[in-house]
């Protein structure tokens, strides 16, 4: 029997997770995500790939992964029946019947994370946010980050993977915008490495404490670097905001995900 392949845009918090990809023993989001697939289908075998693996902590507003199932459902129905075998810190958003070639990591033609950034203590922040208790320069940080802005090697800002073919990413934008005491970063670009999106906004910050020139920072570019990672931001405050297909519109409004004044 042929499979019909459905895509799912899920958002989830992953405090309590160790991370998105399978593992043996431990709780992982895509290990939710496939339990619920075969209570609600039916089917023993189902699973699920995803457009990305997020590390433990990380959080996501707009994760995307393909399931083929051997039952055809309508696609609000499927929701909501996998919402009801899911616990309340992962949410399927949307389910959307696809063509076979579809898939969820190789069709992508790129991604967003955003990350906070707070700058007080607050009740919320230790989850959603890194409180950085030194004053930023947000000015000399934006600058920083368009030295990162393009096609470059990203060695220095990546942790050591034996399946990375390339370190080359091509970093199409990062914005930095304050709202009230939360700063909030957002990193788009065509695929990222391991670590790299919270190596770069560690890097942005030690950028903005003065502990770090823009010097040094063109030379992590220009001399890539295997060397452990210098600065990498905690996992906290990272969210996978979205993953683009062919024809999906870019940018759009930053919404912080906290309300700090």
């Amino acid at each position: 029997m042929r499979r019909k392949r459905y895509k799912l845009t899920i958002e989830y918090d992953g405090s309590r997770y160790r991370g998105w990809q399978l593992q043996p023993n431990a709780r992982t989001i895509q290990g939710e995500i496939i339990a619920a697939l075969r209570r609600a289908s039916g089917d023993a075998t189902a699973t699920c790939t995803g457009a990305g693996r997020t590390d433990a902590g990380v959080h996501a507003l707009g994760q995307v992964a393909h399931t083929d199932l051997t039952t055809d459902f309508h696609p609000g129905e499927l929701c909501t029946a996998l919402n009801q075998y899911l616990a309340p810190d992962i949410h399927v958003l949307r389910v959307e019947p696809v063509p076979h070639w579809f898939d969820a990591r190789r069709s992508a033609v790129a991604r967003s994370y955003l990350y906070q950034i707070a700058l007080r203590r607050g009740a919320f922040v230790k989850d959603y946010a890194w409180w950085v208790q030194s004053p930023l320069d947000i000015a000399r940080m934006q600058h920083a980050a368009e030295l990162l802005e393009g096609m470059h090697d990203f060695r220095s800002f990546a942790r050591a993977d034996r399946g990375t073919r390339s370190y080359r990413v091509l970093l199409e934008e990062i914005r930095i915008e304050q709202h009230g005491q939360l700063v909030v970063v957002r990193l788009t670009a065509s695929h990222f490495l391991w670590h790299m999106a919270r190596a770069i906004v560690g890097t942005l910050v030690r950028v903005g404490t003065g502990t770090v020139s823009d010097d040094v920072l063109l030379d992590y570019l220009e001399h890539p670097s295997p060397e452990p990672l210098r600065y990498l931001a905690p996992a906290a405050g990272l969210f996978l905001e979205r993953v683009y297909y062919a024809g999906d519109p870019r940018g759009g409004p930053i919404t912080p995900l906290l309300l700090l004044r």
